[in-house]
């Protein structure tokens, strides 16, 4: 084990080139601001995030500045001053909560932040206002030696498929790799402790949480006691985690930390199609220009869910649903029906005859239906008939209803009113010429853990 971990974390430190230049950059992007600051109301400069405090990954090293303001500032004027910045620097303007400005300075990303100037347990004023607080705890408790620790936590996690609090994977964020590092001690203290966790697990290192929320995961914040850190870790996330960390523990292997992506070929994908005689359906449209993929991605998975509760209503089994996008230029939408009866007649369940008002409905609607009702366990029943449509109508008039009824919402929810294809089967195979993509297919298709590949 301790051979394998050393193998890992030789791959996944900075190189002393890497530090080096990140050093470098800090420095000029300090300067740089420091020469603009009489311009601007901003009372300090802070970097913050995993190379400020030394647990970032090898090749994923960017900059986080934030550019605090004191509490009485106006918003409008930060907003204002970030804007003027962007016309000074260059870059390019983002909007989350409020603006924020990304430039590549000597080839490394570097996002400047605005925030107000908060002291620990006072609430939040904008979403961004904690981070230098983060960044403050954790550089006073994670010893040095931790810090690998924390990069062997961040490199499992990704490896698996669930490092990141995006919308994309609703995982674990790095701040909360290094607080699960600070809570337990070590990497495979926290898989130990991870593999025997229960939902809604609590973690608390300050001893001085109010949250009532019910999550998967709960991680009090160190500096505010009313967040949870974990608010982001979905329960899918979180089970793979579990059970990633039980089976290293049992077999450890570098796969965990650099898994094999699976990419079939055509021709495989068909016989696979064969085989299982399920119908693959997929819905394909452009990726909205210019839109923060965190959006995109909600919006994408509202539209998958919406669009297999339309299926199901129309008495399809769905074998898996899945949404992806390369975040540029495509967005996909794929689900797996399963197969039919033959029969046109189905079953559809009434009230239970105690209750009156709602049984003497049911009856009176089906009084004079060919069959039925009848009754079965106390409780109406009624037979009716389904028309035979094939899969492919089917989605195309779910995705109408879908379009009139509207509430996608933003970029994508406009991009789908412009058009969009639907394809069944072996169609889908046209997609694969986007690299992406055919991972996509060949993972939606395989579905195994990703240390199994």
């Amino acid at each position: 084990m301790e051979e394998l971990l050393k193998e890992v974390l030789k791959r996944i430190k900075p190189t002393p080139e890497e530090e080096e230049k990140l050093k470098e950059v800090m420095k000029k992007v300090e300067g740089i601001l420091l020469d603009l600051k009489n311009d601007f109301s901003f009372e300090e400069i802070v970097f913050a995030g995993s190379s400020a405090r030394n647990t970032n990954l090898r090749g994923s090293s960017d900059i986080d500045v934030f550019l605090l303001y004191p509490k009485g500032a106006d918003r409008g004027v930060m907003e204002e001053e970030v804007k003027e910045m962007a016309r000074k620097l260059g870059g390019e303007l983002l909007y989350a909560q409020h603006p924020y400005l990304k430039v590549k300075i000597d080839g490394i990303d570097v996002e400047i932040v605005p925030a107000y100037k908060i002291n620990p347990g006072e609430r939040p004023l904008s979403a961004t206002d904690r981070t230098p607080l983060h960044n403050k705890y954790v550089k006073r408790h994670l010893k040095e030696w931790q810090k690998d620790e924390v990069r062997l936590l961040k490199a499992f996690m990704k490896g698996i498929g669930v490092y990141g609090a995006e919308i994309k994977v609703e995982g674990f964020s790095g701040y909360l790799c290094e607080l699960l590092i600070l809570y337990y001690g070590d990497f495979l203290s926290t898989l130990k402790a991870a593999s025997q966790w229960r939902w809604g697990e609590y973690i608390d290192i300050e001893g001085h949480g109010k949250i009532k929320e019910k999550r998967p995961l709960i991680v009090v914040d160190p500096v505010d006691p009313y967040r949870n850190v974990a608010h982001t870790v979905s329960k899918s996330s979180m089970a793979t985690f579990i059970v990633a960390a039980r089976e290293f523990l049992k077999n450890p292997s570098i796969k965990f930390f650099f898994p094999k992506k699976p990419k079939l070929q055509p021709s495989v994908v068909k016989e696979i199609l064969d085989q299982r005689r399920s119908r693959l359906v997929g819905v394909f449209m452009e990726y909205p220009r210019g839109a923060a993929p965190d959006n995109v991605w909600g919006q994408l998975k509202k539209l998958g869910r919406r669009l297999e509760r339309k299926l199901l209503q129309k008495d399809n089994f769905i074998v898996q649903r899945g949404v992806w996008t390369d975040e540029r230029t495509l967005v996909a939408v794929l689900i797996e029906v399963g197969g039919r009866y033959t029969a046109r007649i189905h079953v559809r369940e009434g009230p239970p005859v105690t209750n009156r008002e709602n049984a003497e409905r049911f009856l009176e609607k089906h009084r004079n239906d060919p069959y039925g009702p009848f009754i079965k366990d106390g409780r109406l029943y009624a037979f009716y008939f389904v028309e035979e449509k094939s899969l492919l109508v089917e989605v195309m008039e779910a995705m109408e209803e879908i379009v009139k009824e509207g509430g996608i919402g933003g970029e994508l929810g406009n991009v789908i009113k412009e058009g969009y294809e639907v394809v069944e089967g072996r169609e889908v195979l046209k997609y694969m010429k986007n690299g992406g993509f055919a991972t996509f297919l060949s993972d939606f298709l395989m579905r195994k853990f990703p240390w199994e590949y």
